[in-house]
């Protein structure tokens, strides 16, 4: 069965990439692919080695070193790029995978494509299914959900670092509030921050599950019939009975209609 091919395509792509590539025949997509991924790795790789370099010398430095922020930044700076480096790595993995499904079902529409893709990467099914309207509504509602994420994340980790300084016993480390609020408020509002940052994320998740199922049934519904012709009308009526001869006051009621 196709479905079972482009299951079988899609999870051996995963765990080899190229897999699909061989299977289509298209070799000459593999050391594309392959040297896209092995380069940004790598160069990621070096901006880590590096970032560790300098974030280590900046937790050394102690606070009143008027250096340490310029350590500081330049770690950022190194982190960020780390992590470039690493998402194209990853896009040049998914489109290997991408590419390995679309090829195989080319020329005919798959419901599994359509979900293998938008599971890849959000709103790809939908742009293989013809529905490009509903991407930035998937698009919104999951930035929505990761920017609560991230808002809670930030909150629940400044308590965190208030609470453990206040208690910690070392003299030496004074909270950011400066002792003004006390350790059940500290607690309340990281635990608070903790379940708003959870329940985001189960948020998060529901919206990345309804786009793979919303492109499955959407590929399922592709080849639907869907012509202007094709109609189902339900309208009121009223029923004659002059032909009934023992009773003949009008009936009201609903008439349905179709039309081929």
């Amino acid at each position: 069965k196709k479905p079972d091919i482009t299951t079988r395509i899609w999870l051996g792509s995963h765990v080899l990439p190229g897999y699909g590539q061989v299977y289509n025949r298209d070799y000459w997509k593999i050391p594309i692919f392959y040297a896209g991924m092995g380069t940004m790795a790598y160069q990621g790789y070096q901006m880590n080695s590096d970032y560790k370099k300098w974030q280590k010398t900046y937790l050394a430095l102690p606070t009143s070193d008027p250096d340490r922020e310029k350590f500081k930044i330049k770690a950022t700076e190194y982190r960020q790029n780390r992590n470039l480096y690493y998402a194209a790595a990853t896009a040049f993995y998914l489109a290997s995978v991408s590419d390995a499904v679309l090829v195989y079902n080319r020329g005919k529409h798959s419901p599994a494509a359509a979900s293998i893709l938008s599971t890849l990467v959000p709103g790809m099914g939908q742009a293989y299914n013809g529905a490009y309207w509903k991407i930035p509504i998937i698009y919104g509602g999951l930035s929505t959900f990761y920017f609560i994420i991230d808002w809670n994340n930030r909150g629940y980790n400044r308590f965190r670092t208030a609470l453990f300084n206040l208690i910690d016993g070392d003299p030496a480390t004074v909270d950011e509030f400066n002792g003004t609020r006390t350790q059940e408020e500290l607690r309340y509002y990281m635990d608070n921050y903790r379940r708003n940052r959870d329940l985001s994320a189960l948020g998060f998740a529901v919206v990345y599950a309804l786009n793979i199922i919303d492109a499955n049934v959407d590929g399922h519904l592709y080849d639907w019939n869907v012509d202007d012709n094709l109609t189902f009308r339900v309208e009121p009526a009223v029923f004659n009975p002059s032909q009934n001869l023992t009773y003949n006051t009008p009936a009201f009621g609903v008439s349905c209609r179709v039309t081929f």
